[in-house]
């Protein structure tokens, strides 16, 4: 399962509110692509979401790919 790492804070207005415990994307979450896009000003970016470690909703964003990095399949995260 490809997985990326939040990088930089990612704006209010582009967590997604209709699901989840509440929580926020902070730096260091490690979390799985959903799909990719681009935004209206061209800049490229997905959306994502990070799971409990029950499999829960934690958050879903829109990110720009300058917001988060890939995280190589061999790297031991938790």
């Amino acid at each position: 399962m490809r997985r990326v790492r939040i990088i930089a804070t990612v704006p209010e207005e582009r967590i997604d509110r209709t699901g989840g415990d509440g929580s926020t994307p902070k730096i260091g979450d490690i979390a799985i692509p959903d799909h990719g896009f681009t935004f209206p000003d061209g800049r490229s970016g997905g959306s994502i979401y990070c799971l409990t470690a029950g499999g829960q909703l934690k958050w879903s964003a829109d990110v720009l790919d300058s917001e988060i990095e890939a995280i190589p399949d061999n790297e031991d995260v938790p």
